[in-house]
């Protein structure tokens, strides 16, 4: 909560912190659920990984920043409050993930947290306002979430769509 000036209290922003699997096919529906809670009142904080972010933007997606919400932005009269940040999943950008399968979840268990964590370290302000959204595939965030003290919400995707739970 802040002072507005008048002796009273204004309520701060909520603030979603939304973390995807890490595939193309979670990715763009967990980037809905972004835009839903973006046009709901909140400030989104979208994290992907560079290689996610290297395989859309190979698909052409917003090619001028390639920011996969640029297009929400631009065909919207209010415009989305969705930040867009990446982290590392731990390899190279020309890793192959598919054939190295196993050190690739090795990865995504012992490295990716600890990327995550640092962007969550700057990225959240305030804890009294802040959750933390992630895919029920991950273990960590919710260690992550009681380290930071903010409330976790873990999404569950079915049939292409998400649904989060408390």
């Amino acid at each position: 909560m802040a002072a507005d000036g008048t002796g009273g209290q204004t309520k701060t922003k909520p603030h979603a912190v939304v973390i995807p699997y890490l595939l193309q096919g979670h990715v763009i529906p967990v980037a809905h659920l972004a835009l839903r809670l973006a046009a709901r009142g909140f400030t989104v904080t979208f994290v992907n990984t560079e290689s996610v972010h290297q395989q859309t933007r190979a698909l052409g997606v917003d090619r001028q920043s390639y920011n996969i919400f640029a297009g929400a932005r631009a065909s919207s009269r209010e415009r989305p409050d969705v930040q867009y940040e990446l982290v590392s999943d731990g390899f190279p950008l020309g890793f192959d993930r598919s054939l190295n399968h196993d050190q690739f979840m090795e990865g995504v268990l012992h490295v990716l947290p600890a990327h995550v964590e640092e962007l969550l370290r700057r990225v959240v302000l305030d804890p009294a306002s802040t959750c933390l959204v992630a895919d029920t595939f991950f273990m960590w965030p919710a260690m992550l979430a009681r380290a930071l003290g903010v409330p976790y919400v873990f999404a569950m995707r079915v049939h292409h769509t998400y649904l989060w739970i408390e």
